[in-house]
């Protein structure tokens, strides 16, 4: 059978145990999903998450505060400039 479909028994073997571990994936994180809806709480993963989006958030707030300050020195640097141009 697996010569009529051009699969070598090495191939055949290595696709059977990749499949097994993708359906052992797959089901354990389906029950750990269900676990943690029927409990009501949140899973570790969930909790992780939420933890590292407001560190991304934080981050991305310093950033615009950060840019923003260099926005207005620019800002302030062109006007100075401008002023000395038209007093000399």
């Amino acid at each position: 059978m697996l010569r009529q479909l051009g699969i070598g028994s090495g191939t055949f073997i290595m696709l059977m145990v990749a499949g097994y571990f993708v359906i052992k994936w797959a089901v354990r994180a389906a029950l750990r999903e269900v676990y943690y809806e029927v409990k009501g709480e949140k899973s570790p993963e969930e909790l992780m998450v939420e933890e590292m989006m407001a560190d991304d958030e934080e981050k991305r707030r310093e950033a615009r505060e950060a840019h923003e300050l260099r926005r207005q020195e620019k800002i302030a640097a062109r006007l100075q400039k401008k002023q000395e141009k038209e007093q000399a």
